[in-house]
């Protein structure tokens, strides 16, 4: 019964928080350090995803979409991918060590994806002695 609630709980967050809140943090960083706290306060570890999961969807609840901007769906995919990563450290299907080496994929992806938007050619955000390929010039 209690998983069902938890489970509830999460699909009402996930409907608030696609809705968001237009209450913009003015690029002071508040939505990041917001985030970062509950990460602090819900480490990975056994029994602790959903808090973790609810006290980020409150942050981005509180800021809203125009404290990220266009990348705000990123934001949500990796936090979707905390919620997965942090059931299954619950359920004990992942160590401590493999959920934050897997969280640490999901949000490399997703910043190399926030990158290719603001610049669609690969080639432009490498060092000048390579190319898209990864030939030295």
């Amino acid at each position: 019964m209690c998983s069902i609630k938890r489970h509830a709980l999460a699909a009402v967050l996930l409907c608030a928080f696609s809705a968001g809140c237009t209450d913009d943090d003015q690029g002071k960083g508040d939505l990041h350090t917001a985030v970062s706290r509950c990460f602090a306060r819900y480490p990975f570890r056994k029994g602790t995803a959903y808090d973790r999961f609810t006290c980020i969807t409150n942050a981005h609840l509180r800021y809203g979409p125009s404290a990220v901007g266009t990348n705000y769906d990123l934001i949500s995919q990796v936090d979707l991918a905390s919620l997965r990563i942090g059931l299954d450290v619950d359920a004990g299907t992942l160590s401590v060590p493999e959920a934050e080496k897997e969280l640490h994929w999901v949000t490399t992806k997703a910043q190399t994806q926030a990158i290719g938007r603001i610049n669609p050619n690969p080639a432009a955000t490498m060092p000048p002695h390579r190319s898209a390929t990864g030939s030295t010039r």
